[in-house]
């Protein structure tokens, strides 16, 4: 098997679980067009997955879920082919032949289907061991692990860890953003990682923002020291760094604008901060700080910060930067400092808001 099909085989299964990022899911569909015969299992998931459990309080029964999910298989698969060239088409008796390769898909949907019946005690079992911490849009929260270590969690994020975490080792995964207070402990490193780079430290203070939605992942070492493991996930290089207090390194997660490292391919950034007068750990004192932000990514940490969905609909306003600290100002007051700097108007609808010229 090759490196690109073994790449395919692992996306597949993360787009199964649904754990699959954006980033992800476009290298997934550019790979597969080159593999026709994985393309079409991958449809064929597509369908099997539109029957869930959550969408319907009837497929709660398993068999119930597996029926459905077994006649979303035959549908996917007995669908019309695209009608033959004149020149090709001939009088044929109603049966149709199947390509070797849909066989192979409905062997992969058939495991698909029975694997959360057959396997459903051992999925409870793992399901509990695995803590997630989930702080939903506009909430942030502060919490102490088994450990020990002190973490601040920001809204829109995801902290996760097994149950061994403490005695065997000291791993979390993150997605979104944290400040970490480790407690050392020299036999075990604590480890965070996210989609594109690892933090490994003993006994240290820093922060790591890593939203997916975001294009790039940001650590800040406050004190101590920590190794750095960038990744690009793409291309599958890693290039290690040792971080030192008060510096910041931000890594693009897609190719674009920015210095590329020559190593990952990828946009890196190492910076200076004041470990004493952090704006990057600001939020856990409940307050934004932003300078020179450009309004489409400040807009991002106001949609988490507000819990709102914000359309720019001015692509040149996504553009224009901005400073300042929003403390206790609510969303409208918020948006009414913005306008000082730059005039703009808005509407809001609930829970979004239109920003134009």
């Amino acid at each position: 098997m090759t490196a690109e099909q073994q790449r395919i085989d692992i996306l597949l299964a993360r787009h199964m679980a649904g754990e699959i990022t954006p980033a992800e899911r476009e290298e997934l569909q550019q790979l597969l067009k080159g593999h026709a015969d994985t393309a079409f299992v991958m449809e064929v998931l597509n369908a099997v997955q539109t029957v869930t459990p959550g969408r319907d309080p009837e497929l709660a029964d398993p068999d119930v879920w597996a029926e459905r999910s077994w006649s979303s298989l035959e549908a996917a698969m007995n669908a019309p082919a695209a009608p033959a060239a004149p020149q090709e088409a001939a009088p044929v008796a109603k049966v149709r032949r199947m390509r070797p390769w849909y066989y192979a898909a409905a062997a992969v949907i058939a495991v698909a289907v029975a694997l959360p019946f057959l396997f459903r005690d051992k999925a409870a079992i793992s399901h509990a061991a695995q803590r997630n911490i989930v702080i939903a849009k506009g909430e942030r929260t502060s919490l102490s692990l088994p450990d020990g270590t002190k973490v601040w969690v920001n809204g829109g994020s995801k902290l996760s860890y097994g149950e061994a975490f403490g005695s065997s080792n000291r791993e979390v995964c993150l997605e979104g953003e944290a400040c970490f207070e480790v407690a050392p402990d020299e036999k075990r490193p604590f480890v965070v990682r996210t989609g594109n780079m690892d933090v490994r430290v003993l006994g240290t203070r820093f922060n790591i923002k890593a939203y997916p939605e975001d294009g790039q992942v940001q650590a800040v070492l406050l004190t101590g020291k920590v190794k750095l493991t960038l990744r690009n996930t793409a291309g599958g290089q890693e290039k290690d760094m040792l971080l030192a207090p008060g510096q910041k390194v931000t890594l693009g997660t897609v190719a674009g604008e920015g210095v590329a490292d020559r190593e990952l391919q990828l946009p890196l950034e190492v910076g200076a901060v004041n470990p004493a007068d952090c704006d990057e750990i600001a939020w856990i004192n409940d307050r934004l700080v932003f300078r020179d932000v450009p309004f489409r990514a400040l807009a991002r940490d106001m949609e988490r910060w507000y819990d709102v969905k914000i359309h720019l609909e001015d692509a040149a306003l996504g553009k224009e930067l901005f400073s300042g600290v929003f403390d206790k100002q609510d969303i409208n007051e918020a948006i009414k400092a913005l306008q000082i700097a730059t005039p703009f108007t808005y509407t809001r609808n609930g829970a979004d808001v239109y920003i134009r010229r």
